[in-house]
């Protein structure tokens, strides 16, 4: 252990435990059997979120359908505050941060709000395997609740709920006086999230989120972005193998894991609009969740290709993805059309 570090100052609870077996978690989606189990951490964490106040999130997923290749990594993919809003009566706004850190979160949440922020995962114990008291990584987490007297936060990140005291606690929200002091230190971004009214339910809820599948499909990109992502694979595994382990892992992260990820969400919202009415083929929902599974196997391929310091082009893998691409925008166009076709 090091000096200095309380490990008793830590409470970690898993995502559906600790005081939350009791609320409904419909698809589990951070499940042991999900392919990737987190995605990345502001979609992660308002998975969480609309768990803890007993929504659903498959209901909002449909935005996924707009993925593309960005050149360097896909879509970093998240909920618009659009889409929150329309289903969920939740209001997503950017905090004005003047003062400590900690007298902001304290009024918003004592408002009833969750506040959205920006830290470094070297105070956060969840992140104990990776970066806690190892290194200084950038990360969002969603702050429930405050007790600055006791200096104790619960908050949300990755798939759990968790909590921090002491030295986390000042860390986090930088009381430290090498924080506190440090004029070469921005201020970090900061969101509140008020709920302002009640959640859609029942046929509303659905038909507005098909609703939103069909305003979403108008923003397909023009090119399979799977096909795009292949055009430079080659010099991207060449970089990897250059650069090693390190920048693997920053590249795995944002492109296979990505672009999996992604696509397991959108096979979770079709289930539900299958669910709720909607005509969704089987196919398109297994076309969907198997460019999860490939991803995984890339990636996998990926990593020993880097190991081994011989290169990989993954033509089978970026096969069966750019088809089953295809497969999945095509069946979705053909089951629920365009929002600006539907106007027309």
């Amino acid at each position: 252990m090091e000096p200095g570090i309380d490990m008793v100052d830590t409470v970690l609870e898993c995502a559906g435990t600790a005081g939350q077996q009791d609320i409904p978690r419909p698809g589990n989606l951070h499940g042991e059997d999900a392919v990737w189990q987190e995605t990345n951490c502001y979609m992660d964490l308002w998975i969480e979120l609309l768990y803890r106040w007993r929504l659903d999130p498959r209901a909002a997923l449909a935005f996924t359908v707009t993925q593309d290749f960005e050149g360097d990594h896909f879509t970093f993919f998240k909920y618009p505050s659009a889409d929150l809003e329309q289903l969920y009566g939740t209001v997503v706004q950017e905090m004005a941060i003047y003062d400590t850190l900690e007298a902001h979160v304290a009024e918003q949440v004592g408002r009833g709000h969750a506040v959205l922020v920006e830290v470094d995962s070297y105070y956060l114990p969840d992140t104990r395997a990776t970066a806690y008291r190892r290194g200084h990584v950038k990360t969002t987490i969603a702050v429930e609740s405050i007790d600055p007297a006791l200096q104790r936060l619960t908050y949300f990140h990755n798939v759990g709920r968790y909590t921090a005291e002491g030295d986390d606690y000042r860390g986090l929200l930088r009381l430290e006086p090498e924080l506190r002091d440090n004029a070469l230190l921005l201020f970090p971004y900061a969101e509140c999230v008020k709920r302002v009214r009640a959640p859609l339910e029942g046929r509303a809820l659905s038909n507005a989120a098909a609703a939103q599948m069909r305003m979403h499909l108008d923003r397909l990109p023009d090119v399979n972005p799977v096909t795009r992502w292949r055009e430079v694979f080659d010099a991207h595994v060449r970089t990897a193998l250059a650069r090693g382990d390190a920048y693997f892992h920053h590249y795995g992260f944002n492109l296979p894991r990505q672009l999996g990820a992604n696509f397991e969400m959108l096979s979770h919202g079709l289930t539900w609009l299958g669910e709720h009415g909607y005509r969704v083929p089987p196919s398109i929902i297994a076309s969907a969740a198997s460019m999860a599974t490939e991803c995984k196997v890339l990636q996998f391929r990926l990593a020993r290709a880097v190991a081994r310091g011989r290169a990989d082009a993954c033509g089978e893998c970026l096969d069966t993805l750019e088809s089953a691409y295809t497969h999945v925008t095509q069946g979705l166009l053909n089951s629920f059309g365009r929002a600006s076709t539907a106007h027309a």
